[in-house]
């Protein structure tokens, strides 16, 4: 019984040692570059990707564009919906400095520092008043992931049922 006990428990061994190793790979594959995450976040800027043209923004140059606040109301999992107020630029602005030519069937993956990422459609960006980025909410400046906050930027879908497809801690928005 001894003998048995031993290989279960090699066994087990193995099999938690296998588990590890998949755990880092995938951990070290999901973190993408950290540094560069680090830095964006640290400058408070996020990266525009489209074609073959990459743009930092800045927040400088979010409050170039004029940002405007709005109201929309904001559910999550784990709090009731809660009317909030924000300050932000509409996507599509941000798009049009860039010369971003976007379609209503374009594709614009948002991503975040944490590996979340949503995806959104050409149509919903053209809608008026409905998309934004943002960097205020409720009058205060959205903070870094770092200080406990949902930004620097917030990416907002004011006409979603829900709010599962808003992007805290912007990093990089993808046009296709």
């Amino acid at each position: 019984m001894v003998k048995k006990l031993g290989k279960e428990t090699l066994g087990i061994l193995v099999v938690i040692a296998v588990l590890v190793v998949v755990v880092v790979v995938f951990a070290y594959l999901n973190a993408g570059d950290l540094d560069r995450k680090r830095d964006l976040e640290t400058s408070a800027e996020f990266v525009l990707i489209y074609g073959d043209k990459e743009h930092r923004v800045s927040r400088e140059d979010i409050v170039a564009l004029g940002p405007v606040e709005f109201s929309t109301v904001m559910r999550t999992s784990t709090t009731g919906p809660a009317s909030v107020t924000f300050t932000g630029v509409e996507l599509r602005t941000v798009l049009e400095e860039y010369k971003v030519d976007i379609q209503a069937d374009s594709t614009i993956e948002v991503k975040a520092l944490d590996g979340y990422a949503s995806a959104i459609q050409g149509e919903e960006v053209l809608e008026h008043k409905n998309v934004y980025i943002t960097i205020a909410m409720n009058g205060e400046p959205l903070k870094p992931k770092s200080e406990g906050g949902l930004g620097p930027y917030y990416l907002v879908i004011r006409n979603g049922e829900f709010s599962q497809r808003w992007v805290k801690f912007m990093e990089e928005i993808i046009v296709r």
